[in-house]
């Protein structure tokens, strides 16, 4: 990402405000890296999919599953921006260690409750702000298909965050390129769009945006487990940090905005707090797509009651998902810094059923980190298998298509 001089940037009154008071309690640097990915999106797979469009319909698609299938960054016949993208992902960089971001994620996963409450959380992150909302309210999917994108998400994150998927070539390496691509299209859609409003909004689904959501995925888990009376080494601390930088790597976040490490990451999302735009019409109506409609709980039954069961069905698993998660996690990132003061009947009922757990692994009668990893991760995909949830995450040619 260019070190751009931030009065070269377009000028927001109200943003300019916002990041003079963000001054005051985040570091200059992260400020600053901040307002600068506002206004940068990813290069490289923006290339890929300009060139896409000029080939054939599904044949620039076709070419990237056989490069991601090869585990190579060539494909005969391919754009050489293709190659361009996949050639660093394919060609880790030096940091990047395939047995720590494995272990990483297995810790990650060592509570699979804390994931069903900070999950949601990291999901609506961008709903909140009234800048950072916008590919999701102009795309039209988050409103119009709730559940579906919910689904979409988890899916991606169980392919993304199964221990030792995230190597070039595996299933979660592939899963999050093509998420990159999902983003590029939508970024594309977008930027042809008259109503974008590049100096109020940044850049469509820019580095920032991305940035943040990753550190979210990193650190809501994280805080839930804390709250729940859990505690991790530095070193496992380190390797869930070590994975979704993996993550946010693939994703085409720049250097400059990874999760370096904690204090970094949570510093990003308290300049996200303070810079990004107030909510606005399109933050209420996102968060209520997912209040009405986020859990397509009827799916569990025979078809012949789905239409009965959906119209109650629907908001009750909905509020007790997303509500649920929602309550909590206010008080989460309120009190990060005081778990204890944290307090919701549910919270009440897991504390001693963590700490019970926690006493029964660290004797080594839960079995290894990848054993529970394992276990708990189907507190996630079950419920999916049995709601006949959308099988996997969504594809790029999918992301732009018309919503009903």
């Amino acid at each position: 990402m260019p070190k751009v001089e931030l009065d070269a940037l377009p000028f927001d009154e109200g943003r300019a405000m916002r990041i003079n008071a963000a001054r005051a309690v985040v570091p200059g640097d992260v400020v600053d890296a901040f307002v600068r990915g506002m206004f940068w999106t990813d290069p490289l797979v923006d290339a890929a999919v300009e060139d896409f469009a000029n080939l054939e319909p599904g044949v620039g698609w076709r070419l990237l599953d056989e490069a991601l299938a090869s585990s190579s960054p060539r494909a005969a016949g391919a754009p050489v921006s293709l190659e361009a993208l996949l050639e660093p992902v394919m060609s880790p960089p030096d940091w990047f260690d395939a047995e720590q971001v494995r272990w990483g994620a297995a810790v990650w996963w060592r509570f699979g409750v804390s994931v069903l409450i900070g999950m949601p959380a990291a999901q609506r992150l961008s709903y909140q702000w009234g800048d950072l909302n916008k590919p999701q309210a102009m795309n039209g999917r988050s409103e119009k298909m709730a559940a579906r994108r919910y689904e979409e998400t988890a899916r991606w994150v169980l392919s993304a965050t199964n221990p030792g998927t995230l190597s070039p070539g595996a299933q979660g390496f592939v899963d999050t390129i093509k998420i990159r691509f999902v983003h590029a299209m939508v970024r594309r859609k977008l930027r042809n769009d008259a109503r974008w409003d590049t100096p109020a909004w940044g850049e469509p689904i820019h580095g920032t945006g991305m940035a943040l959501t990753a550190n979210a995925f990193l650190l809501a888990p994280f805080a839930v487990s804390r709250t729940l009376g859990a505690s991790f080494t530095d070193a496992e601390m380190e390797a869930m940090r070590a994975t979704w930088r993996w993550i946010a790597f693939l994703m085409g976040v720049p250097d400059q905005l990874l999760p370096t490490d904690l204090t970094r990451a949570q510093q990003m999302l308290d300049a996200g707090t303070m810079i990004f735009a107030p909510p606005d019409a399109d933050s209420p109506k996102l968060d209520g797509a997912l209040m009405r409609a986020g859990v397509r709980i009827e799916r569990m039954f025979p078809r012949t009651l789905r239409p009965i069961i959906a119209p109650v069905g629907r908001p009750l698993a909905s509020q007790a998902l997303w509500g649920t998660s929602n309550v909590i996690m206010g008080q989460v990132w309120e009190h990060l810094d005081e778990p204890e003061r944290v307090h919701h009947p549910l919270l009440t009922v897991l504390r001693p059923v963590i700490s019970l757990s926690e006493y029964q692994r660290r004797r080594g009668r839960r079995g290894s980190d990848l054993a529970i990893a394992d276990h708990q991760r189907k507190y996630l995909s079950k419920p999916l298998t049995l709601m006949k949830a959308a099988p996997r995450s969504v594809e790029p040619h999918q992301a732009v298509a018309p919503v009903a």
